[in-house]
């Protein structure tokens, strides 16, 4: 067991004021921080979990998974990566950690004695434990001696792409090839690409797992009446029975993964890391212009019933706008959203939302408290999502005459603005759309199956 040492007074208050515990160990780092461990059940025998605080320090739903754990009779440390090294909760500081903390971690826990030791966290703190299970094996660690990692909803991407363009894997994810389990909700905005990041470890020689979290969305794991982050305010409030359900089974999920990765052979080779890789890429902000192209068809119902096309933009400048009532940003752009198209006549101009995996009484109840005057159409399936390449919510897409898109942002932006006002003018100002088709036709054969 690593020695208990005390830090500066300085350091303490903080640790006590957020906490309002001290740390019951620290582990040493190379870079002379100290690593605080908060230990549960220490004195069983079972599992030993080693749970990586998430990114926003909420614990109260994670507290309460780690008690469990706890009763029935497994270890966790639970340490918060951010807090110990005095990190700002960002994205941009989880992607700045290495892999040293979690590598420290590890030799902390297998020289504890206990096992079968797991990695647990969720969301981005996938990234640091994923390098620190990479460093761990880099300095000598024993594959032997630790089962692997259980991710969360896990964002392994340098960052949020161009709206339209498809994300990138950090380099970490080529170079893993530990034992893995991946929960991914049913309902979160990644869910369709769980595949292709189970394809990328399988590729690194990961034996990776996949399970699917039913009725959920991101954050589950994370929800609290009083979240004390705000960037939680979509997952506070009464907690509903399918969260509740979901939560409860948890432990379960967390048991059952370790006894499959304590059984599941693992490499014994360490591979390269692409460090190029590794970097996140350079966020984009505001309306990106792009090279023109067709626009992905939609035929989808809106929450009130009408069906609605692709094809009724053509002929007006539109606005394709992918957003969900769970997210924050996406809700305060609606007003300024409102005021644009209503400076518009609606044959030159045209807003049309495509709402992602809710359901359309959802929709109308959101409706009767916020004002929406544009048509909100259900991508109940995200299949709509999936085939316009949306990453991030909200993401929007501006589309000329001839039902190109023309322009891209990939956040939300105060859209009544004289700059948003010029792009849709000039686009206006284009030749008028001529009536013929915005996507290329099938020649021969499909072209006449197509006609009957």
């Amino acid at each position: 067991m690593p020695i208990l040492r005390n830090r500066i007074v300085s350091v303490c208050l903080l640790l006590l004021l957020a906490t309002g515990t001290q740390a019951d160990f620290a582990v040493d780092l190379d870079s002379g921080d100290l690593l605080e461990v908060y230990e549960f059940g220490g004195e069983h025998d079972g599992p030993l979990f080693l749970w990586l605080v998430n990114q926003y320090g909420e614990l109260v739903t994670p507290n309460a998974l780690i008690e469990t754990l706890a009763s029935r009779g497994a270890t966790v440390w639970r340490t918060d990566l951010l807090d110990s090294l005095l990190l700002q909760r960002s994205s941009e500081a989880i992607r700045s950690l290495d892999g040293g903390p979690v590598a420290a971690l590890l030799d902390a826990a297998v020289d504890s004695g206990r096992g079968p030791i797991v990695l647990v966290t969720c969301d981005r703190m996938a990234v640091p434990l994923l390098r620190g299970l990479h460093e761990w094996r880099k300095r000598g660690g024993d594959s032997a001696t630790v089962a692997g990692g259980i991710l969360f909803f896990p964002n392994l991407y340098r960052g949020t792409p161009v709206a339209g363009e498809q994300p990138e894997l950090l380099g970490i994810v080529d170079a893993t090839n530990m034992p893995l389990a991946i929960l991914q909700p049913a309902l979160g905005a990644n869910r369709d690409r769980l595949t292709e990041v189970l394809d990328a470890l399988h590729d690194a020689g990961s034996p990776a797992y996949g399970w699917l979290v039913d009725q959920v969305r991101d954050y589950y794991l994370l929800y609290s009446e009083e979240p004390t982050n705000r960037a939680l305010e979509s997952s506070a409030g009464i907690m509903p029975p399918e969260v509740r359900s979901a939560i409860a089974d948890t432990p379960n999920q967390l048991l059952m993964a370790t006894q499959l990765l304590a059984r599941t052979p693992r490499p014994d080779a360490v591979l390269p890391l692409d460090e190029a890789a590794e970097q996140p890429i350079a966020p984009a902000y505001g309306l990106i212009e792009r090279q023109p192209r067709p626009a992905p068809d939609y035929d989808l119902v809106d929450a009130r019933g009408s069906r609605h096309a692709l094809d009724e933009s053509l002929g007006r400048v539109t606005l394709v706008n992918f957003w969900a009532t769970w997210c924050p940003p996406c809700v305060h752009e609606i007003p300024s959203m409102n005021r644009l198209a209503g400076a518009y006549d609606e044959d030159e101009f045209a807003i049309v939302s495509i709402n992602f995996r809710e359901e359309p009484e959802h929709i109308l109840e959101f409706m009767r408290e916020v004002d929406v005057d544009f048509p909100v159409l259900m991508d109940e399936d995200g299949a709509v999502s999936r085939d316009w390449g949306v990453f991030a919510f909200p993401s929007s897409f501006l589309l000329d005459r001839d039902g190109r898109i023309r322009y891209t942002v990939n956040t939300a932006i105060e859209w009544d603005t004289d700059e948003v006002r010029e792009v849709i003018d000039r686009l206006r100002s284009e030749d008028r759309y001529t009536g013929l088709p915005h996507r290329p036709v099938a020649q021969g054969p499909a072209a006449t199956i197509e006609g009957r």
